[in-house]
């Protein structure tokens, strides 16, 4: 697996994200919103799992400071545009190493 592989597939995602936002949801019956809402909340369920995923192994490899950060947190916090709290809070959530967590 190359990161070209998990671009495209991110890419198919945001793809698809766009053609569901842009679709007429005003004229769906309520049956098919509450699916809708079911679906939606699996999916939103699965992207937390992955982002905790990526968050534990970012957090385990080579030092905050190469990529120009005091701790994890903060590079988080940056990148991601959330308060160092916030990011303190995934990372927490992610499972990262204990010295990352009381950093």
């Amino acid at each position: 697996m190359s990161s070209n592989d998990v671009f495209a597939a991110l890419d198919a995602l945001d793809t698809g994200y766009r053609a569901l936002a842009d679709l007429p949801l005003h004229q769906l019956r309520p049956t098919d919103l509450r699916a809708l809402t079911v679906r939606l909340e699996e999916l939103d369920k699965a992207v937390v799992a992955l982002q905790r995923r990526m968050i534990r192994r970012l957090v385990s490899g080579p030092p905050p400071a190469e990529l120009g950060g005091g701790s994890w947190a903060q590079v988080l916090s940056r990148r991601l545009r959330i308060s160092v709290g916030e990011a303190q809070r995934r990372i927490v959530e992610a499972g990262g190493p204990p010295e990352v967590l009381s950093a």
